[in-house]
């Protein structure tokens, strides 16, 4: 087949390193996407790691708290192995909060999960917090709009050749 055939002059063709530097970019982009992915999962993971522990954590004191309260020689090394447990796990806590030392928890969630609350009523509260702030920023904006014009109004009476000559400079 002839390159001059007019079946191959219609197509329109890339240069060479035009086609090139795109497929490097979408190689780039499927790569820097699966990278993503990856550290996602691996998040993912390090946070379901956390929450299996504090689980155990969580049954370990509750079984302490049950046999301390109902304590009996015959179960003194049932005791000392969980509290064994207990105190392994808390080093295993405590090896762990390196992996989560970039994330940040608002000290003001602390109450809510203290008395029991969902967590996602703290989120809600801050978002109702942050729309009643906007309406008082918004509200203070609009005011001062109508200060502003109030106050041009007020100029131009007085001094209409002061005003102009300020209208051309701002460009108003």
């Amino acid at each position: 087949m002839d390159p001059n055939s007019p079946m191959f002059q219609n197509t329109p063709q890339q240069p060479m390193s035009l086609q090139r530097s795109e497929d490097r970019e979408s190689v780039q982009r499927t790569s820097k996407k699966e990278k993503d992915d990856e550290k996602k999962k691996q998040e993912d993971e390090k946070i379901l790691q956390l929450e299996k522990k504090l689980e155990e954590f969580q049954e370990n004191a509750r079984f302490i708290g049950d046999l301390a309260s109902n304590f009996q020689t015959k179960y003194q090394d049932a005791l000392n192995g969980r509290i064994y447990t207990l105190i392994r796990g808390l080093q295993d806590l405590d090896r762990m909060k390196g992996t989560f030392s970039d994330k940040n928890v608002p000290l003001d969630i602390l109450p809510y999960l203290d008395d029991g609350k969902n967590p996602l009523l703290y989120s809600k509260h801050c978002m109702e917090k942050t729309l009643e702030k906007n309406k008082a920023v918004n509200g203070k904006i609009e005011m001062y709009k109508k200060f502003r014009a109030h106050l041009m109004n007020a100029f131009s009476e007085e001094m209409p050749d002061f005003v102009i000559e300020y209208r051309k400079e701002r460009g108003l």
